[in-house]
């Protein structure tokens, strides 16, 4: 299943308690990465903000895309880490090659998770569902004084 398809479960779900269910019965590393990209500030993509111009194949169902989120978190080092010797221009390319690989959906979810605003897409989403399901994969909120 994809990222996108599990987060629109979570949004048709009726109380926070179901969302945070359906999140945690579809757990997996890809669901965790875009949660933490949109709800932990510490990860920042080395990518310009907005959506990059790629190539959008919007006829194509869900099962025919070239890849998905899953499939390319091996390669998200390219984005995030900041020690990685990567022009701008190559990274940038390389980030919308993924797009275009990717599920519509996915590729949308993906550039909105990179900008902090998942919650336009998913509504629903919010991070503190995101942080009930699944506590461990964020740093504690800071206390307010």
């Amino acid at each position: 299943m994809l990222v996108s398809e599990i987060f629109e479960k979570v949004c048709k779900a009726k109380s926070k308690k179901e969302r945070v269910k359906v999140l945690q019965e579809n757990q997996s590393q890809a669901v965790f990465a875009v949660l933490q990209l949109n709800y932990n500030p510490t990860y920042k993509m080395l990518l310009p903000e907005g959506t990059p111009p790629f190539k959008k194949e919007e006829d194509k169902p869900i099962g025919y895309q070239q890849t998905s989120i899953a499939n390319e978190l091996r390669r998200f080092y390219i984005w995030l880490d900041h020690s990685q010797n990567i022009p701008a221009l190559k990274r940038e390319t390389l980030f919308i090659e993924m797009l275009e690989g990717l599920h519509t959906s996915e590729a949308e979810l993906l550039c909105a998770a990179k900008d902090k605003r998942l919650t336009t897409i998913y509504k629903q989403l919010t991070e503190a569902v995101a942080r009930e399901a699944f506590p461990s994969i964020f740093p504690p909120k800071p206390a307010r004084s």
